[in-house]
């Protein structure tokens, strides 16, 4: 190897590790407060021992930051649609689907007579509504019922809600993940 490959390889590990240390720094908690030695001089062939990084308490500009990248990473449920009546049948108008899981929340009420309510998903294509995936069923009884889609290709969407035998108060939410 040549002079200057290794000098450029010294360069390449002690900016690694350097980086690797800072990195253990900044996620290490106050209780466990430790010293992190990088050999940063003898990676380089600098002159010198090695340069020493103490933990603790992160400054709090550079902890809200991380708290503030790790909560904007995670996704949250949106309602793009809400809808509530006395009826037999509810359906939601045509929506646009941008994320990756779409979900229908039904919450309804029969008073004892065996109603059950049949959620599901309608894709409209070529200017034709058809059915996607399965449908979900189950008792009124007052409860929260889910109908879940995953890896839903973007598209319009509408979501139905039908109650058999009898007509029922029953209140419906279209959601997206992410």
């Amino acid at each position: 190897m040549s002079a200057d490959k290794i000098r450029r390889t010294r360069a390449r590990l002690a900016l690694c590790v350097s980086t690797l240390a800072i990195g253990t720094v900044l996620t290490a908690s106050p209780a466990d407060a430790r010293t992190v030695t990088a050999p940063v001089a003898a990676l380089t062939g600098a002159p010198g021992s090695a340069a020493t990084l103490t933990s603790g308490p992160a400054p709090a500009s550079l902890a809200s930051a991380g708290e503030t990248a790790r909560t904007s990473v995670q996704g949250r449920w949106t309602t793009l649609w809400f809808g509530n009546r006395n009826t037999k049948k509810l359906q939601s108008p045509a929506l646009r689907n941008k994320k990756k899981v779409l979900q229908i929340v039904v919450q309804c009420w029969n008073g004892g007579d065996g109603t059950r309510a049949t959620a599901y998903f309608q894709r409209k294509y070529a200017g034709v509504w058809f059915s996607v995936g399965r449908s979900s069923t189950g008792y009124c009884v007052g409860g929260k019922m889910y109908h879940r889609l995953r890896n839903v290709p973007s598209g319009t969407y509408r979501a139905t809600v039908k109650l058999s035998p009898k007509s029922h108060t029953v209140s419906m939410w279209v959601q997206n993940y992410g």
